[in-house]
């Protein structure tokens, strides 16, 4: 929104500057004096806008940086007390803020493409979906298995809910069991080369 506020003011003074230069031997000078007064207030305007939005920025940056303090300091305490779980949501809370914000990729189907790169995390942006193909596993499902229709067995994602998923990319597995979980139905797999798990991309507050 501010770049485009921005960019209107740019286009009126050069739009200004453009009709002076086109038709400067026509206008009267009082119509000079009102295009040259009214670039130099678009420009300080512009100036002010950069100025606030730049102390805006600084201001957001410190209030993170004291918010990451404080819970680490928390964090601190209530390991020191034995207050283990409570010291693990704020710590998951820490690293999700300094992860920062999640750049997700359009759903590929099946992450058969991304085979060997084992450990690797993937993030997509995924519909859940039923009878779009068939998937074998449970937990961890062969690679060649519908990211969106795993997302709904795995209790990831609902029918038709959309939402950014992490994939972790596994190598291949021995066996894998079907099951029916959350109206999906999953088969059994012999060896098979590639596998994946999917998991929220943020935990759950």
């Amino acid at each position: 929104m501010r770049t485009a506020r921005l960019l209107s003011f740019g286009v009126l003074a050069l739009l200004l500057s453009s009709a002076v230069r086109a038709r400067g031997d026509e206008l009267p000078a009082s119509a000079k004096r009102l295009i040259d007064q009214t670039e130099r207030e678009i420009r300080e305007i512009e100036k002010k806008a950069d100025g606030a939005v730049q102390k805006a920025e600084e201001e957001i940056k410190q209030k993170k940086k004291r918010l990451l303090e404080r819970l680490e300091a928390l964090e601190a305490g209530l390991t020191k007390e034995a207050k283990f779980a409570q010291a693990k949501a704020v710590r998951e809370w820490i690293q999700d803020l300094k992860a920062g914000p999640i750049v997700a990729q359009p759903d590929p189907g099946t992450p058969g493409g991304l085979r060997a790169q084992n450990g690797k995390v993937f993030h997509f942006e995924v519909t859940g979906a039923n009878g779009v193909g068939t998937v074998w596993g449970t937990d961890v499902y062969t690679d060649d298995s519908p990211i969106a229709m795993a997302a709904v067995h795995a209790g990831v994602l609902k029918v038709g809910e959309k939402a950014v998923i992490k994939v972790t990319i596994l190598p291949g597995q021995a066996t894998y069991n079907g099951s029916m979980r959350n109206g999906i139905s999953t088969s059994d797999y012999g060896p098979w080369q590639g596998s994946y798990k999917v998991e929220p991309a943020r935990r759950k507050r």
